[in-house]
């Protein structure tokens, strides 16, 4: 029997609500564990994801998992998904009008799966989330109330990507996701009662990823 999140995703994938769906090759809705502790919400499907239906499957998904890994998780074990549910013309931002359209599809997800830590992915993901204006620079490294559970903000994985051999004043956007994701494993782990699973310092040793095409042009994702 189909359950009410299968529901939502056959419904979601024929979608016209916005003129996004003139250019998509298909919904990107999401994927992962329909019971996860923990969601993952980015901002929209890029070129990989519109031609498979997952998200976060380019450069992107690659160091994501990495990131996950060392604090112990699996792509399983937690649910991704994006704020828009379709692909932007040339990884271009999402409008709000846009935005505003697939807000009911991620509102559903939230409610069905029903996690108890939400990390949201960039600047699109975080101000929609937790209705500010405030940029993803200054929201990372807190924490805040959302619906009952806490939500966790930090860099998109293209970004980290897209900035990588650039100098900072402070930590660079992929320290920051580490030391974020160090946060996130104690969240989790007091939300479970029990110890923070130990980071893997080199979880995955293979070179760094390519950005993905069309990915360095989203600087709204800072």
């Amino acid at each position: 029997m189909q359950t009410e999140l299968e529901r939502v995703a056959a419904e979601a994938a024929t979608c016209t609500r916005c003129r996004l769906h003139e250019s998509r090759t298909q919904v990107v809705f999401g994927q992962g564990d329909p019971h996860a502790e923990l969601m993952l919400v980015g901002e929209a499907p890029g070129f990989h994801e519109d031609r498979q239906g997952l998200p976060f499957v380019g450069p992107s998904g690659q160091l994501l998992n990495r990131l996950l890994a060392g604090i112990g998780l699996r792509r399983e074990d937690v649910y991704i998904c994006n704020v828009v549910k379709s692909r932007p013309p040339r990884n271009r931002d999402p409008q709000p009008d846009e935005i505003a359209a697939c807000r009911p599809w991620l509102d559903a997800q939230i409610r069905l799966v029903d996690p108890k830590v939400v990390v949201t992915l960039g600047n699109f993901a975080a101000k929609t989330l937790l209705e500010t204006p405030t940029g993803i620079s200054r929201l990372r490294g807190g924490t805040f109330p959302f619906q009952g559970r806490v939500l966790l903000p930090t860099f998109h994985p293209a970004a980290a990507l897209h900035a990588e051999g650039r100098r900072f004043a402070g930590p660079s956007p992929r320290e920051a996701m580490e030391e974020d994701f160090r946060t996130l494993a104690r969240l989790l782990a007091e939300r479970a009662g029990s110890q923070a699973p130990d980071p893997d310092p080199d979880p995955d040793p293979d070179p760094d990823p390519v950005a993905e095409p069309g990915e360095s042009e989203q600087l709204g994702l800072f």
